[in-house]
């Protein structure tokens, strides 16, 4: 495990200026000073003499107090943070910042970078960031501090010290639960019976069916929904044996179902049917939308609500098309739902997992929890439902689906279904965690989420030194890794750790769907103790060990 303090510490940080770097209007006045205030004292820097010591490293005598106690490496440390600065384009930012999402954002760091009335800072800090990138087209924190537009911006210390201990508890929960769920795969992997992995099928490679593609348009009439999917087929339907199971890809937030054509390929290829479909208010065309000025959201809210109802209206038209396009071969009735983030969520819903209302907003008050984290932007959003009483009379009805038989979740967005809205799946579930994912963290979207599962068939995989996804992965490793020959490897690497993936989709869709025992092994820590490689080794436990168990009962919000 390749994990350490400091990596984690380095993720965290950019994950805060990642979202300190992004957001919107223009200022009315600069701030002429930058308020310290920690409980009922304060103390105050003016903000000539921090642009001074930043551009010139030169400390005049109202800031020489606060930098007394840094050495000089410490002080160009700083000098660096506040000067460092990357290219941002004002449209797409203003937008982001102007969405629900990115205004949620706002609100949380607004409890700590306060106006001069000590009020939350989010429309200030709105209007400094844009209107430092409409200056010179990027940002910089000084930047931020120079435009903001009250006489005084106020840092709440006391706060942020809080927000601090709460990054800590969280990086030194994951380091001891990550290492915990490690030695405990590979304690499993080393019992008997010993897997030869040259006695298995490489269902790395395409399976003996071949594939081919079928392309829909779906007209949900009773939800004005109309969408794309894709159907993946083997070649020659004739050529496997009994029914054919069904498989459903559900893309993330602001992806799309072709992202996932290689997988379905894949998977066809050994003998199921793949249907992807196109969550239209949650991809790429609305994300874009967004981010061009055409729309103002990232996502609709109500896609909480439609993405499983996608699915279910998806399943009854291959039902209906059975006969007439499908050679009456499908099994609609034994599905699994593939989901990678949002997708996550989508497959859980369809599981029987619902969202508990009443938890989510306490976990979105910023008055009461200051460290958010992506998902839960995302998560939060799920709270303006509340307003739409035919949504919320929907959701009573519940989205589970019972015609899926099983869920497999991949960097699930998963917090927000509670203790509570988790104990209604009763079907197999595999979710995926990346020991580094800074978007959907692995401690409160995975490993919490499958604490609450009450189900015997259930499976927790982590990969060490893997993000949200392929590109978030590389991005990561070359923060944990400076050896320019490995580098060179990194894409070998995580072509392979795809391998091993659709290798699990299919297995586990033998297993749970096609009934094939046979495929048991694929589902044991043997295989991926065995088939994973550095630097993204798979570790799968089956239950959390004691360790994990007593970490996370510690842990403030996740109960």
């Amino acid at each position: 495990m390749l994990l350490r303090h400091r990596s984690l510490r380095l993720f965290f940080t950019m994950a805060l200026g990642v979202g300190v770097a992004l957001a919107t209007a223009v200022p009315l006045r600069a701030a002429e000073t930058l308020a310290l205030d920690f409980g009922p004292f304060s103390r105050s820097i003016p903000t000539e003499s921090l642009v001074t010591f930043a551009e010139t490293g030169t400390v005049d005598r109202q800031l020489a107090p606060f930098l007394r106690r840094l050495n000089p490496a410490q002080q160009q440390g700083l000098r660096t943070a506040l000067t460092r600065s990357r290219a941002v384009d004002v449209v797409p930012i203003s937008q982001w910042f102007n969405s629900p999402m990115g205004d949620r954002s706002l609100q949380f760091l607004g409890q700590l970078a306060q106006t001069e009335a000590g009020l939350n800072g989010r429309q200030a800090l709105r209007a400094a960031i844009v209107a430092a990138v409409a200056e010179d087209g990027d940002i910089s924190l000084l930047d931020i501090v120079r435009h903001f537009p009250t006489r005084s911006l106020r840092l709440d210390i006391d706060q942020g010290m809080t927000v601090a201990r709460q990054v800590r508890a969280e990086v030194a929960a994951t380091r001891t639960i990550v290492g915990a769920i490690q030695q405990q795969s590979e304690a499993d992997a080393a019992q008997p019976p010993v897997l030869d992995l040259s006695s298995l099928p490489d269902l790395t490679q395409p399976g003996p069916y071949g594939s081919r593609r079928v392309s829909l348009t779906l007209a949900d009439a009773n939800r004005g929904r109309t969408y794309a999917a894709d159907v993946f087929l083997p070649q020659k339907l004739a050529a496997v044996p009994g029914p054919i199971p069904v498989i459903v890809i559900s893309h993330g937030l602001g992806d799309s179902r072709t992202t996932f054509f290689d997988l379905a390929t894949h998977a066809a290829s050994h003998g199921f049917a793949v249907a992807l479909p196109e969550h239209v208010g949650s991809n790429s065309t609305q994300k874009n939308a967004m981010l061009t000025g055409l729309d103002r959201e990232t996502f609709k809210a109500r896609d909480f609500l439609d993405r499983p109802l996608d699915v279910s209206f998806l399943l009854d038209e291959l039902e209906r098309l059975n006969a007439s396009t499908f050679e009456n071969r499908l099994n609609v009735g034994r599905v699994a739902v593939v989901g990678h983030s949002f997708g996550g969520y989508t497959a859980l819903a369809l599981g029987g997992a619902s969202i508990d209302f009443e938890r989510l907003a306490q976990r979105c008050d910023p008055a009461a929890n200051l460290l958010l984290d992506a998902a839960m932007v995302l998560e939060c959003r799920a709270l303006e439902l509340r307003a739409d009483t035919a949504v919320m009379a929907r959701f009573a009805q519940g989205t589970r689906d019972d015609r899926v038989q099983l869920i497999m979740a991949f960097a699930t967005v998963s917090n927000l279904f509670g203790p509570r809205g988790m104990a209604g799946v009763a079907v197999p579930v595999m979710l995926f965690g990346g020991e580094v994912d800074l978007l959907a963290p692995v401690v409160p979207q995975q490993v919490v989420a499958f604490s609450w599962l009450q189900g015997r068939d259930r499976y927790l995989y982590l990969g060490e030194n893997t993000s949200h996804g392929p590109d978030f992965t590389k991005l990561a490793t070359r923060f944990l890794y400076l050896d320019d020959a490995f580098e060179q490897g990194i894409d070998e690497a995580l072509a392979s750790t795809r391998g091993v993936n659709q290798s699990l989709v299919v297995a586990f869709s033998q297993v749970y769907l096609a009934e094939q025992q046979a495929y048991r092994p694929f589902l044991r820590s043997h295989y991926v103790e065995a088939a994973s490689a550095e630097p993204f080794r798979l570790h799968l436990v089956r239950e959390l060990p004691p360790a994990v168990v007593k970490q996370l009962s510690g842990l403030p919000g996740l109960e």
